[in-house]
């Protein structure tokens, strides 16, 4: 029983170096595009993303951190292929624009159930009232459904 536990610590923890490092892999492919489909890194298949994981898989593993591997690949092809914008100077916009888009939606509630609540409802007209034929067929056809 000790060796069986032994041996499954072992494993574990020869494995646990390998899962931080596919993670962080995951995580910087997360926030890089696709030079050629404009994906982000971990979802395409293109060969250049495929390259581009490789390569921050040989970053990490010689030591670099995340933010130097990301400022690398902005360098190489330039500030669009990350996929997030900037919070400064004009990609600060892609992020105000929802925000302000929402809290618009969100203003604009009360108004609009106010002119819903004011609508009066369409009222019919009165029928016209009907001459002395129809109302005696009127009258004959009800008196024949009561029997």
């Amino acid at each position: 029983m000790t060796r069986w536990c032994t041996a499954l610590l072992a494993v574990l923890l020869m494995l646990s170096p390998v899962a931080a490092v596919a993670a962080s892999v995951t995580s910087i492919a997360e926030k890089l595009k696709c030079p050629t489909c404009a994906t982000t890194l971990d979802v395409s298949n293109a060969p250049v993303a495929q390259q581009m994981k490789a390569q921050i898989q040989e970053r990490l593993a010689s030591g670099r951190s995340e933010q130097e591997i990301i400022d690398e690949f902005v360098r190489e092809f330039g500030p669009t292929v990350v996929a997030t914008p900037k919070k400064s100077g004009f990609g600060l916009i892609a992020w105000l624009i929802p925000a302000a888009a929402v809290l618009i939606g969100i203003g604009a509630i009360p108004f609009v159930t106010r002119a819903w609540a004011r609508r009066r409802p369409v009222t019919a007209s009165p029928a016209a009232p009907l001459d002395a034929e129809d109302s005696a067929r009127l009258q004959r056809e009800l008196d024949a459904f009561e029997d």
